[in-house]
Parts: structure tokens; C-alpha cells; sequence
């Protein structure tokens, strides 16, 4: 996340509270996958608050590694997946659930090659003015990164576009101009600015499954 340690750290206190709330009031056992995206993206950004703390301590090196791994396994290997199979399991519309279903194994491809990949490239962080950037040093292959990054958006949004899920589109489209403002605001450190948009947007996944206490309509919509 952009700011500093405190930041990440108090926006993964907030999301925390926020997840554990949602997670309780959700209103089925299929929608607490989805209700516990504040909590996924509360530990993220937990993982970033480290990194800001160990960058640069030699003897903190391997902590500095280990969270960059946490951070980066959630955003590239974890979300993807997560996403689409979140909204499959709420879908009432059979028609939109298989094409989510068709979505998750797309995702799930995407994901387990994003974990290949980025083990082998071993992304390191360095702070850039008040964001924190993420290299891959093992690769400078930019056609193969276009293709994940154009991949990652297929999972991490096209579903929202097809879920039938209340407050899902409206999700879609908020998710959309948040990546489009983190690439203009911070290109060179999109993956720690996107995923603090995106971590702070979770909050309306609590208002999303508290819209409707009932099991079979907590999210569909009329």
C-alpha cells in the first residue's frame, strides 16, 4: 500500500474488524467465501506493513522475503482464483453459473501458472517515493507480463461483470476505474496501489452480503 507501515497496518486492522463482521452476518455458508474478502485483503496488506519495516535491514532479510512472497502470492495467485469461485458459489442463475464455473478453471490455469512463474522469477521490493514496487528480476520478457496482466483482469473482473450477485456490477465497475487510476497515479507500482484500491472497495463486500439476511436471496438480484 502507498503512505507507509502505519498505513498498511491500519487498514489491515480495519479490514480485519470489517471481515470478521461480514463473515458472521453472512447469510449462508455459500457466501462466506465472499464475505471473507476483507480478511483475505487484511492480511495482505498486514504482509505490505512488514515489508515497508524490513526494507533495507540486512538482518530482517528473510522476513523482508518471506512477506514479499505473502503479498505476492495473494495478489497473483490467490485473488485470482478467490474471485471467481466466490461468485460461483453465490450464482442462482444457471446460465451465469456455468460461464462462472468456466471462469474458475481459466483462473484456476492462471493462477498455478502465475505461482510457477513469479517462484521462478523472485520478485523483490523497493520503496519508490511513497509506494512500494514490486520487480521480478528472473524475467524482462514484457510480451509474457502483458499476458498475465491482461489473464489477472479476466479472472479478477470479468466476473463481476457476469455474476448476477447484488452490488456485483457495481463492484465490476468500481474494481475497473481503480486499476485504471492506479496505473495513471503510480504505473511503476500498480500491484501495491491496485491492490490498496482494491483492499479498501472490499469494505463494500459487508454491505453487499448484509443487503439480505435470507439464504437464497442474500444476493441475487430482483
Amino acid at each position: 500500500m502507498c503512505f507507509s507501515a502505519t498505513a498498511s497496518f491500519t487498514l489491515s486492522g480495519i479490514l480485519i474488524g470489517v471481515g470478521t463482521v461480514s463473515v458472521v452476518r453472512s447469510s449462508s455458508p455459500s457466501h462466506r467465501l465472499l464475505a471473507a474478502a476483507p480478511l483475505l485483503f487484511g492480511a495482505q496488506q498486514a504482509a505490505e506493513g512488514v515489508i515497508w519495516l524490513t526494507l533495507g535491514d540486512p538482518s530482517r532479510a528473510t522476513l523482508e522475503h518471506l512477506a514479499v512472497d505473502v503479498f505476492i502470492a495473494f495478489a497473483l495467485v490467490i485473488w485470482p482464483f478467490w474471485v471467481p469461485l466466490s461468485l460461483q458459489r453465490i450464482e442462482m442463475n444457471a446460465a451465469r453459473r456455468r460461464i462462472m464455473t468456466a471462469l474458475c478453471w481459466f483462473s484456476g490455469i492462471v493462477a498455478v501458472s502465475a505461482g510457477i512463474l513469479v517462484s521462478r522469477w523472485q520478485p523483490t521490493a523497493q520503496i519508490n517515493e511513497h509506494s512500494i514496487r514490486y520487480d521480478y528480476p528472473g524475467t524482462s520478457n514484457a510480451a509474457l507480463h502483458l499476458l498475465l496482466v491482461l489473464a489477472y483482469i479476466v479472472s479478477t473482473i470479468a466476473p463481476f461483470f457476469v455474476s448476477t450477485a447484488r452490488l456485483a456490477r457495481t463492484l465490476g465497475v468500481v474494481l475497473t476505474m481503480s486499476v485504471v487510476a492506479a496505473a495513471v497515479i503510480r504505473r511503476e507500482a500498480l500491484t501495491s496501489v491496485w491492490c490498496f484500491f482494491a483492499a479498501a472497495l472490499s469494505i463494500l463486500v459487508f454491505f453487499a452480503v448484509s443487503a439480505d439476511r435470507s439464504p437464497r436471496t442474500a444476493m441475487a438480484q430482483p
